[in-house]
């Protein structure tokens, strides 16, 4: 994926090109733009890929029930979704793949070859049609997919159109945030760095070898002077340096921190976020709370597993097989871990009321179902009863209760 994303987000500037310039007889230690080349951009990229990687990791953990004729059933369709869409990848680096083409290229076309397997195009031409779409040199993994296929043959998917496009935006938001964190970068290594005023009168200038004097004093001397923890720099007479005052001698408040350059770098962070519809939270790890977790799988990750459903419900199994019972249903409970600890109580009522069987518990925890008959039967408890029994009982206890109410009215 870092390759992809190089190819449309790292596009260098003039400036980026450029060399520092260096002002003649003056020592540079380190040029300030040297340091920043380019930083924003690998943070954008950073950003952009953590985003992709939570959704891609959520999508990926998704079970794909498949039901022939209304009742579950593990067959060929349940492998290749689960387990193996292709030879060459299983299911979490199938679905890292197809979410990582759908954010970079706003869309992703899967194509299912001869021999049944599914593929994740990496390139392809499209001829649009009211009858259908027409898909023709498609290529996956550097190889062509021979054939033409139909719309009916493929199943692509897309982005919202109507949508921000998240390349535009997170390059605009990335191009301003960056200016501003490499002015801070560069502030704070200026404030942070040595300077000073070297001072030399007429008599030093006026020797014979004040040149090769100058040089090394500037290229060497300096420079170790500098770079040690500890030293002491020898002047020769006529030689007078001063060590200039900045904000971090100052102990300005004005000054850059490094807390200042971290928090540019998680606004870069956040706004990608915004633009993948995340809570920042998600993307940052920081602070993450059962609420915007809950947020994400339903505002970002369930409408994208539901596209993927609909597009294979609709091209795989086609309305009379939907319409006969026979579907691909996702099933999100294994993209959040529960502690069965924590869970106890909820088991409880779920079981209780009959509205799961034990196995079915056992089975959304990520266990084995008991091979046992009265594991798949539902039990309820005395508590509850039939709303017939209820409506009953108060339709005799109101019949018992009339005449009585008759008497004391007359």
């Amino acid at each position: 994926m870092a390759f992809n994303i190089f190819r449309w987000l790292l596009k260098p500037t003039g400036d980026d090109k450029a060399e520092p310039k260096k002002a003649q007889g003056t020592f540079l230690e380190e040029s300030p733009a040297d340091f920043t080349f380019g930083t924003e951009t690998y943070i954008q990229i950073l950003a952009f890929s953590t985003c992709v990687r939570r959704i891609a990791s959520a999508v990926g953990a998704v079970e794909w029930e498949t039901y022939r004729r209304g009742k579950k059933v593990r067959a060929k369709e349940y492998w290749l979704w689960n387990y193996s869409p292709n030879p060459n990848q299983n299911r979490a680096q199938f679905f890292n793949t197809l979410i990582e083409h759908l954010f970079l290229d706003q869309h992703a076309l899967v194509v299912e070859t001869r021999d049944g397997n599914r593929y994740i195009a990496d390139s392809f031409t499209v001829e649009h049609y009211l009858s259908g779409d027409i898909y023709r040199d498609i290529s996956s993994n550097g190889e062509t997919i021979p054939g033409v296929f139909k719309a009916s043959d493929v199943m692509y998917l897309t982005l919202d159109s109507s949508g921000l496009n998240i390349k535009g935006y997170i390059s605009a938001v990335s191009s301003l945030t960056g200016r501003l964190l490499k002015s801070a970068a560069t502030s704070y290594i200026r404030n942070n760095g040595k300077h000073g005023m070297l001072e030399i009168d007429d008599n030093a200038e006026a020797q014979e070898n004040f040149e090769e004097t100058y040089n090394d004093l500037i290229q060497n001397q300096f420079k170790r002077y500098f770079e040690a923890d500890n030293a002491v720099l020898p002047l020769f007479k006529g030689y007078k340096y001063t060590e200039a005052e900045t904000n971090s001698n100052r102990g300005s408040t004005a000054s850059v921190t490094t807390r200042d350059i971290r928090a540019m770098m998680d606004d870069i962070y956040e706004q990608t976020a915004m633009g993948f519809g995340l809570p920042a939270t998600v993307a940052t790890g920081k602070s993450l709370t059962k609420e915007d977790f809950d947020n994400f799988i339903t505002s970002t990750v369930q409408p994208i597993v539901r596209m993927i459903a609909q597009e294979i419900n609709r091209k795989v199994y086609g309305p009379q097989l939907v319409g006969s019972g026979s579907y691909v249903a996702p099933n999100l409970a294994a993209v959040k871990y529960h502690d069965i600890f924590d869970i106890a109580d909820p088991i409880d009522k779920l079981i209780g009321s009959g509205a799961f069987c034990i196995n079915d518990i056992l089975v959304l925890l990520g266990r084995d179902p008991i091979d046992a008959p009265w594991a798949w039967q539902h039990w309820m408890t005395k508590n509850y009863s039939p709303a017939d029994d209820l409506v009953a009982g108060l339709d005799s206890n109101t019949s018992a209760e009339s005449p009585g109410k008759e008497e004391t009215d007359a």
